[in-house]
């Protein structure tokens, strides 16, 4: 019981720790005057002129856009490769590891002005900047949705689950992804939101690839430092809100289909 009540509080410390960045930015993003050790001037006079900016709400679309692209076609791709692998070529695991994990030595600015480089003046829709941002993002978070594709599969014993679907009749194809994948569906939805949140605060690949081309809400934040801090205070509150409903929509797509697989 002790030892409960003691793990209760460490928690409770760490989620004060970890909410209390945020909760200090919502409240100067909410009071015209900080001046003293009280703020005063209570007012969302901010929120009301971020909301009231077409080019804000265009900018943040866009970066939904594109932090929800890249997600599902690297998971996509992942999940595709792993069938591969895991049904049919398993003697290419390592080489796929291998070939996974280089993004992790590629820094952001290399990843963009490389691919500006190949693809500036290549024919659509290779030019074209969302293919070009989603293709970078791909290859960005792609070591993190291997990672957690392939630590899943090792902890549920994807192979021997294969081989029992098999004896009871069930193909190879239907076998993975109607019976493995909802097994990880858990660990792919946190590596999901993992990628999401890092590609929803990225600012060099967007700024180098994006620029004056495609303004996204990370550069509108950039923009809105040099203005003010209680807008660019405002303005932060609302991209980590709508990182939590994209994590919390995900996380609900994932419970609904749990149910339905639970009611068949």
């Amino acid at each position: 019981m002790k030892a409960k009540k003691s793990s209760a509080v460490f928690r409770g410390i760490v989620c004060v720790y970890l909410a209390a960045p945020l909760i200090l930015t919502f409240l100067y993003s909410v009071f015209s005057r900080w001046d003293d050790i009280l703020p005063s001037g209570l007012t969302f006079q901010f929120y009301r002129q971020l909301f009231s900016d077409s080019r804000f709400l265009t900018d943040l679309l866009r970066t939904v856009i594109i932090s929800i692209l890249p997600i599902l076609l690297c998971t996509g791709i992942v999940l595709l490769a792993m069938y591969v692998v895991v049904v049919h070529l398993p003697m290419l695991d390592r080489a796929m590891q291998t070939l996974c994990m280089i993004p992790y030595a590629i820094q952001g600015i290399i990843l963009a002005v490389s691919i500006l480089s190949l693809y500036v003046d290549a024919p659509e829709p290779f030019s074209n900047r969302i293919f070009m941002l989603t293709a970078a993002y791909s290859v960005m978070i792609l070591p993190y949705m291997y990672q957690s594709v392939k630590n899943n599969l090792t902890a549920v014993n994807a192979a021997q689950l294969l081989e029992s679907a098999e004896i009871l009749g069930a193909g190879r194809l239907y076998a993975f992804f109607r019976i493995i994948v909802p097994n990880i569906l858990s660990g792919v939805v946190i590596s999901m939101m993992l990628s999401a949140s890092m590609v929803f605060g990225d600012f060099v690949i967007v700024n180098t690839m994006g620029g004056s081309y495609f303004e996204t809400a990370q550069m509108y934040l950039y923009k809105t430092l040099a203005q003010s801090g209680q807008l660019s205070s405002a303005l932060i509150v609302i991209l980590f809100v709508t990182t939590l409903l994209i994590s919390a929509g995900v996380i609900g797509l994932k419970n609904k289909n749990k149910k339905k697989g639970s009611e068949r």
